[in-house]
Formats: structure tokens, C-alpha cells, sequence
């Protein structure tokens, strides 16, 4: 349902700025990343170049690497459903298979990766529908994805209690916010994967650890 709640406001925004309908919903099952797609709104308003775009959408989903790492041991056997189950890991995903122990992970990646790519497509092919006649009637739209990491990331800490990932990524955003204005999202995960890169093996080592205990 959070998904739901994302992919129609982003739908509606990108109908709102002039995106093409079919361009808008391909995104949605080949880029895979709401925080990319509402990112390229405003690039295809302005009318960058597709370059920038490109770079700009490497840099701001590098962290999916982190997520690939994590997660590649426990994706199915078959080539098909593997690949599928890794190209289409989202923070969503993420959060829900890193509560899972390892068998479950196992019997539900693929699942759950075909779930939310079509939850995400799908959702915006409503947004898309709604269009205009419902986007000027509600205010602050683009706060739909925000929002739902918010909850996510609440959720996660009442899961496994783990409070060093928020203080990285408050670290991370207080930086960008020193940095720039206009780019503080990308320059934020940056400075988090650098801070995540150079760590201790002892400090995420233990994390996880204590994760798995509190799973088991």
C-alpha cells in the first residue's frame, strides 16, 4: 500500500510536467528506483541532457550495490528468477527480505521483487490515468516517497534496534546541506556510502550479528 500511495504520485507529477505516459510507465518496470524517477522530473522539465541524467541516476543508485552484496547468497538457482530477483531489489524489497532469516529470504526474494516491480508499474499506471484532474487537488505530491522511507526506516529500527544506519545517514545529510542546495539527496547517499565503505569490519560485524540474534 505504501508503494501504492508513491507510484500514483509519481505518476501524476511526471503526467503533470509533460512526461510522455508510455515513458513515465516503462521507468516504472526498467529503472525500478522511485528515488530516481522523481528525480527525473524536474531533469526532463529542464530538459537535460540525457548524460547528466545518466550520472546522476548512477550516483544516486549506487547504494543498491550494498543491497546486491547483502542479498546475493539468497537468490534462487534459476538464472531467470536470479536475475530478476537482484536487478530488481529496491529499498522496499530490502527492508522487508532483511527481516527475514536466511530460509525465508531464500523462499520469498523472487516473490517479493516481482511484487513490487508490479505494485510500482502498476501504481502508476493509475497516477498516470489520474493525471492532472486529481494532481491539482493535492498538495505536496512529490512528499508521497519521503514519507514512505520514513516509515520504512521506522520500521527497520523496531525490527532489529539498529541505530548506527540513522546516524550515518543524518551525518550524510548534514554534510550535503553544507555542500549544496540543490542536490542535497544525491550528495547525502554519497557521503553515506563513502562512511559505510571505510568502516570497521568489527563495526558492521557486530551489527549484524546482534540482527541475526534478535531474528533467531
Amino acid at each position: 500500500m505504501g508503494y501504492f500511495a508513491a507510484g500514483v504520485a509519481y505518476g501524476m507529477l511526471a503526467t503533470n510536467a509533460g512526461m510522455p505516459a508510455w515513458f513515465t510507465i516503462v521507468m516504472s518496470f526498467t529503472v525500478i528506483s522511485g528515488t530516481a524517477q522523481y528525480a527525473a522530473i524536474p531533469f526532463f522539465v529542464s530538459g537535460t541532457g540525457a548524460i547528466s541524467v545518466f550520472l546522476s541516476t548512477l550516483l544516486m543508485s549506487l547504494r543498491f550495490s550494498f543491497y546486491t552484496l547483502n542479498m546475493i547468497e539468497h537468490k534462487p538457482k534459476s538464472r531467470f528468477k536470479g536475475l530478476v530477483s537482484i536487478a530488481s531489489l529496491t529499498d522496499e524489497g530490502f527492508a522487508v527480505l532483511s527481516t527475514l532469516s536466511k530460509e525465508q529470504r531464500e523462499s520469498f526474494i523472487f516473490k517479493v521483487a516481482v511484487l513490487c516491480v508490479t505494485y510500482w508499474t502498476f501504481s502508476t499506471i493509475v497516477g498516470v490515468l489520474l493525471g492532472d484532474s486529481v494532481a491539482n487537488y493535492i498538495p505536496h505530491l512529490d512528499f508521497a516517497l519521503p514519507c514512505l522511507f520514513a516509515i520504512l526506516a521506522y520500521e527497520q529500527y523496531k525490527n532489529q534496534k539498529q541505530w548506527k544506519p540513522v546516524v550515518i545517514a543524518l551525518i550524510g545529510f548534514l554534510l550535503a546541506l553544507q555542500i549544496t542546495e540543490t542536490s542535497v539527496l544525491l550528495v547525502a547517499i554519497l557521503i553515506a556510502i563513502v562512511i559505510v565503505t571505510f568502516l570497521p569490519k568489527s563495526f558492521t560485524k557486530t551489527e549484524h550479528k546482534g540482527a541475526e540474534n534478535e531474528q533467531q
